[in-house]
């Protein structure tokens, strides 16, 4: 019998546990496996065996898995091989416990380093079966959008449904708080994850599929390649006609549209960590909107201030905002993936397809590590708006089941109002 190993890298999601919580199951119930150990975060738990015996634990916490958001429970890194030393540092500390079996869970980077440790086993004669589970809130492990409107190789990632959900939910009450305080915040900025790609901002079109709010959706493939000033400016017209409209407006802005410099801070990946940088586009953009323009005017056309909010890594932590799909999608990924490893098939990632048709329906399957490695998914330039400020309903309907169920319900009182019997009056601090 020979042991298995489990780890995780990259940012977490709400559901990541999930998934683990599926492989270990399935691992632990195999009479192929001895011990099941969880590298302590993530591929840094390897190099410097640090890996914590999960056969060893009670199961009522295992199953716990499933109610406890993040990856706390055996960490994460952002920890990218670039030596041999390290691969072969990897391969002695398998060798030494008897690994026959390594589960990655994570992103393009995280099935890279997947790939490689599969390479060098095998250049070492070790006997190692390898597979990876994908994970990325960001969406972006896969391919491009299909003729049928589905992903070929990965459909969507898990994590991705729950803080789609999250944003939803979000940009739902801010309207809430908007119609509330517009008199003298009429504009809301909330700037949300995604560093170059544009699905988490998408979902706040998902709050107002009806398009009745004044919303505006900004990804930053809309705005790239775009000089930076002339961004600022397209985006306060496009602010100032929802406002000319409604008399208010949400901005929901991806953290990556270029709006200028941020102060970069970067993870060993060379990602961009804009929680880590100097401003967030959501201030720029908000401290933009409250200025003077050139020729002395305020740049919001109506009274009062433009209001700017980060989420932060809240969207991707929060159990109350999880997909009930999303929650279950995890989990049979994380199964498949140990079941992938157990019939001894080395050098693939579980994946999600969905078979495309008016019912949201999915199957699950396996790909090559070597199609996933480095991945970046482009969001769909199909699904941005000609107006490059919101995204279209395809894109709705394609992320719709993601999200799980019916999001809540607000209070919508009809227009009827007293009879006006008096003359029309203007508040004192209005009159100019």
């Amino acid at each position: 019998m020979r042991n298995a190993v489990i780890a995780q890298s990259g940012g977490p999601t709400s559901v990541i546990n999930n998934s683990i919580r599926g492989a270990v199951n399935v691992l632990l119930s195999s009479d192929k496996i001895d011990k099941v150990y969880g590298a302590r975060m993530g591929i840094l738990g390897v190099l410097n065996e640090n890996m914590l015996d999960i056969s060893s634990q009670d199961l009522n916490q295992i199953d716990r898995l499933s109610q406890t958001p993040s990856a706390g429970v055996i960490g994460s890194c952002r920890y990218k091989i670039k030596s041999e030393e390290d691969l072969s540092r990897i391969v002695e500390v398998f060798s030494a416990h008897n690994i026959g079996y390594f589960l990655y869970c994570g992103g393009g980077d995280s099935m890279d380093t997947a790939n490689k440790i599969a390479k060098i086993a095998r250049g070492k004669g070790l006997e190692l079966i390898v597979v990876g589970i994908p994970k990325t809130i960001d969406n972006d492990v896969g391919d491009k959008l299909s003729a049928d409107g589905t992903f070929a190789i990965c459909d969507h990632n898990p994590g991705y449904g729950s803080v789609a959900r999250n944003t939803a939910v979000n940009v739902a009450e801010a309207d809430q708080e908007n119609m509330a305080s517009f008199t003298s915040d009429p504009v809301i900025v909330i700037g949300v994850m995604g560093r170059k790609i544009g699905f988490i901002p998408a979902a706040a079109r998902l709050a107002d599929p009806k398009r009745k709010l004044p919303l505006l959706v900004i990804l930053p493939e809309a705005f790239k390649g775009s000089d930076p000033a002339d961004n600022l400016d397209y985006i306060t017209v496009k602010v100032n006609q929802k406002l000319k409209e409604y008399g208010r407006a949400i901005v929901v802005i991806g953290e990556g549209v270029d709006l200028g410099s941020v102060g970069v801070l970067a993870d060993s990946f060379d990602h961009t960590q804009f929680s880590s940088s100097a401003f967030s586009i959501e201030q720029i953009l908000a401290n933009y909107l409250n200025g003077i323009d050139r020729d002395g005017n305020t740049r919001l056309s109506v009274r009062g201030n433009a209001r700017w909010e980060k989420p932060g890594t809240r969207q991707r932590r929060e159990l109350a905002y999880v997909s009930d799909v999303d929650l279950a999608e995890a989990y049979q990924l994380g199964k498949l993936a140990a079941e992938i490893a157990i019939v001894g098939h080395s050098g693939y990632m579980s994946t999600i397809l969905r078979i495309s048709g008016s019912t949201y329906k999915v199957k699950y399957n396996k790909v090559s590590l070597e199609r996933v490695a480095n991945s970046e998914r482009e969001f769909p330039p199909q699904w941005i708006t000609l107006d490059r400020v919101d995204v279209t309903d395809e894109f709705v309907s394609w992320a719709a089941p993601l999200i799980g169920v019916d999001l809540p319900q607000f209070s919508e009182f009809e227009k009827i109002y007293a009879e006006k019997r008096l003359p029309e009056y203007t508040p004192y601090q209005y009159r100019k």
